[in-house]
């Protein structure tokens, strides 16, 4: 599988999780709603520091966005 696509799946999974909006994320992370939106899709390459923005605002590791699966496999958390 596309490392792409299991990035993008892992951060819908863990803003799923999260309950929030693509939009509530991008303003989290500081990046445009379209590039987190096409960063889901599997449509983009990220940039490390856009990896460390997402995961930061996500409230995870890094690491985890490139496990398959990952947010599987953690507890769901609040929102603070």
């Amino acid at each position: 599988m596309d490392i792409r696509i299991i990035v993008g799946d892992n951060i819908r999974g863990f803003r799923h999780k999260l309950d929030w909006s693509q939009e509530k994320l991008s303003i989290r992370a500081g990046l445009h709603i379209n590039y987190i939106s096409s960063v889901e899709r599997g449509e983009r390459n990220l940039g490390i520091l856009n990896v460390v923005k997402i995961a930061k605002a996500l409230k995870i590791d890094p690491f985890r966005l490139f496990i398959k699966d990952a947010f599987k496999e953690t507890p769901p958390y609040k929102d603070t």
